[in-house]
């Protein structure tokens, strides 16, 4: 095993998934990652002193079952999972029928509102491919998406564990002072072409990508996290938007794009003419698709920001500030489903600059900065 594999094992299985002597893993994938779920599963035997199951998925349905590393059939059910998938060509939406199943290969299918909280910890880590790099950049291989991996997990530092504990520590902070503000409106502004208000969703709160169980034990399904996000009232963003970095749609890059909101929905937008087709594709899936219902903020001092381009919805959003059209994330909606944007698509959309301010106020009109220069302020 070599040292990045190494490394990056040890984040999924130490800090995305928290695991500990006694828990048992299980691993999706398919046949193209086998290598890598079995140099997994050899160290998850390391932590744990069990062995793992390992589920071979082909075209979504599971091929085989078995068990490796294990000493003896595994009696306990699994305490985790996860998944690795394998990143493959797009294709072309114009030439499918786009059902739920294929929203959801194209990364745009949103989450159910009221979805109930889990029960075990879960991850989804994608593995380096030569599709990957090419979906980055033309000529592009799997070292791109290794070196993309190796920054945001700051896998080439000896301490990148304790480092990666200590960033979430300080996004729970972050999202914990947000929180105790109780703020009702927002503004986004910059002077690149970005000027919008909203109204945050009542019973919404600011959330991470940091997930807790019950028991209280930590784990963060997308293995990095640098984003705090909390819904918006779909009906109430007013203004404009221009992007900031390239966003995925449809399985392609769309490296130019400005909107105007009324009423929270997308009156009017620009871009190139192939991105219009998609964007026209993408807004025709429902009647929700175009109403901006999520702020995600990020700072600059992640590792993520300095990224240009993921070519990884989930990941995408977190480099810089982000806005959402379409579905979005359930977990900051707490008992309000009725009234947050109920779409079967959903988009983030990066906006942010080091230029870019963002004020909130309470109900009792006091106004906050929430980000400034990059950086949401320590302290309010």
């Amino acid at each position: 095993m070599d040292i990045f594999t190494s490394r990056y094992a040890e984040a999924i299985l130490r800090f995305a998934l928290g695991l500990g002597k006694g828990d048992v893993l299980s691993i999706n994938t398919e046949s193209d990652n086998l290598d890598f779920a079995n140099d997994v599963a050899r160290l998850a035997k390391e932590i744990t002193g069990n062995g793992s199951f390992i589920q071979t998925i082909e075209n979504g349905k599971v091929i085989s079952s078995d068990e490796i590393f294990s000493d003896f059939p595994i009696s306990a059910k699994p305490t985790a999972l996860l998944y690795i998938p394998v990143y493959r060509e797009y294709g072309n939406p114009e030439e499918m029928k786009l059902d739920p199943a294929a929203i959801q290969r194209f990364r745009h299918l949103s989450d159910p509102l009221g979805n109930p909280a889990p029960s075990i910890a879960f991850a989804s880590a994608p593995a380096p491919s030569d599709a990957w790099g090419a979906s980055i950049e033309e000529d592009g291989d799997m070292m791109l998406p290794a070196s993309f991996i190796s920054s945001v997990l700051s896998l080439e530092d000896d301490s990148f564990i304790e480092k990666l504990k200590e960033d979430s520590d300080l996004i729970i902070y972050d999202r914990n002072e947000l929180n105790r503000l109780e703020l009702k409106e927002g503004r986004i502004r910059d002077e690149n072409g970005t000027d919008i208000s909203f109204t945050f969703l009542p019973g919404s709160k600011f959330t991470t990508t940091i997930a807790q169980l019950p028991s209280g034990r930590r784990f963060v399904p997308t293995i990095f996290s640098s984003d705090i996000f909390r819904a918006i009232d779909p009906t109430s963003a007013e203004g404009y938007i221009t992007s900031s970095k390239p966003f995925m749609l449809f399985g392609k890059a769309v490296r130019s794009f400005s909107a105007s909101f009324k009423d929270g929905m997308i009156r009017e937008f620009s871009t190139d003419e192939k991105s219009g087709d998609l964007l026209r594709t993408f807004l025709s899936l429902d009647q929700s698709a175009g109403r901006l219902s999520e702020l995600s903020l990020s700072e600059i001092s992640s590792p993520a920001s300095d990224i240009e381009y993921f070519a990884l919805p989930e990941w995408d959003r977190m480099r810089t500030v982000s806005v959402t059209i379409g579905g979005p994330r359930p977990e900051s909606i707490e008992g309000n489903e009725t009234s947050a944007n109920d779409s079967l698509a959903t988009l983030s959309i990066p906006v942010g600059t080091a230029e870019t301010l963002i004020t909130a106020s309470d109900a009792d009109g006091n106004e906050y900065t929430i980000m400034e220069d990059g950086f949401i302020p320590d302290g309010f």
